[in-house]
């Protein structure tokens, strides 16, 4: 029986070496050998949020240490751009320790890391690494969104919904946009009935986490916007209340039928 690779099992001496070799190919004084000897000291007993941030801090340590030229490396690595959702894990893997780096390293150089966090959300997903910026500056965040949620590219759209996701999985929780669950709101209104299912599900999702904290005022937002939303972010949206048998949402499911 063939055991199946777990996913931490991805960031391993494969992807430090396939790092390595595409990293000298723009940056040949990387010190690629030392970083592979590096990164699989111990690396068994690691978990998978580990490995990454160890794959991270090694780039940090044998890139440039000027934070712009080794970002830009880092772009410089990214590849082709993604035009598919929902890839499996095996197809995203790759960029998880680059997004890490700019979360770990890039809060001082905001426009650089942003730029960095557009090229690698083309490819995969850089949900996790726009976070500090949120929180150290959303208004200053608020004004590339105010670009993305314009973009014909899905994955920017989506980054702008499920970046400040308060409860996004496997990242720290994060409050209310500006300590107000309206300004959530406004932010996810112009995509209530996206053409992207990609961006609907990021939507819906976002609603669903502030539904476990506010969960009237959630119920009178999409009811204010009944007719503008897609019933699929409705009935995502509303899935937990749904199960909680919360009568305002029931309410409004049944307007669907």
């Amino acid at each position: 029986m063939v055991k199946k690779k777990l996913m931490k099992d991805f960031f391993n001496e494969d992807l430090a070496e396939h790092y390595v070799v595409n990293i000298k190919e723009v940056y040949p004084d990387f010190d690629g050998k030392n970083f592979v000897e590096e990164f699989t000291e111990d690396i068994d007993s690691k978990r998978m949020s580990e490995r990454i941030e160890k794959l991270s801090t090694l780039l940090r340590k044998y890139l440039p240490q000027d934070y712009i030229r080794a970002s830009q490396i880092i772009i410089d690595v990214l590849g082709e751009e993604n035009d598919i959702f929902y890839f499996p894990f095996e197809k995203m893997y790759y960029y998880r320790a680059l997004a890490k780096f700019v979360e770990m390293y890039g809060l001082e150089d905001f426009d650089q890391s942003i730029k960095v966090i557009e090229e690698i959300t083309k490819r995969d997903t850089a949900e996790f690494a726009i976070r500090p910026f949120i929180k150290e500056d959303y208004d200053r965040v608020e004004v590339v969104f105010e670009k993305w949620k314009n973009s014909d590219n899905a994955h920017l759209r989506r980054l702008v919904t499920e970046g400040p996701r308060p409860r996004l999985p496997w990242a720290k929780h994060i409050s209310y946009l500006r300590e107000d669950i309206n300004e959530n709101f406004n932010l996810l209104k112009p995509f209530l009935n996206d053409p992207s299912r990609y961006v609907e599900k990021s939507v819906a999702n976002h609603l669903n986490d502030l539904s476990r904290y506010e969960a009237d005022q959630v119920v009178a937002f999409l009811e204010s916007h009944f007719e503008a939303s897609s019933p699929f972010v409705i009935k995502r949206a509303l899935r937990t209340l749904k199960k909680q048998e919360h009568q305002g949402a029931l309410d409004l499911l049944s307007q669907l039928k």
